[in-house]
């Protein structure tokens, strides 16, 4: 029985260092984004406490959303993308003899406004 024994070659490790280069290119721009997003958040939370501070000295106040009628657990919920399912049964559970048509666009309408 032989022994098979793989031989590289230079062009060989050009390749395989390419794809090496490729992969953590790729990942190091993947990273990118999420590190430009918290970036975001933090500048529009600074300038949010810098509005509210001017308008409180200004002493104007923000006339309050009118109310949705739905409770606080179920607003929780459907104030993110991802909780609109949840929000959906749970309201029709808060609420027995709501369809699924009507809680769910009481959920949709709620959300648009909020956004």
């Amino acid at each position: 029985m032989t022994t098979l024994l793989a031989v590289l070659e230079f062009k060989d490790y050009a390749i395989i260092a390419v794809i090496v280069v490729a992969f953590a290119g790729g990942a190091a721009l993947n990273a990118r984004p999420q590190v430009d997003l918290q970036l975001l958040q933090l500048q529009v939370r600074e300038l949010q406490k810098k509005l509210d501070a001017l308008l409180k000295h200004q002493g104007i106040e923000l006339p309050q959303p009118p109310p949705s009628g739905l409770s606080p657990e179920v607003e929780q919920l459907a104030s993110v993308p991802n909780g609109k399912i949840a929000a959906i049964k749970l309201y029709r559970e808060q609420n027995p003899g709501v369809g699924l048509r009507e809680a769910k666009e009481k959920i949709e309408a709620f959300y648009q406004r909020r956004r």
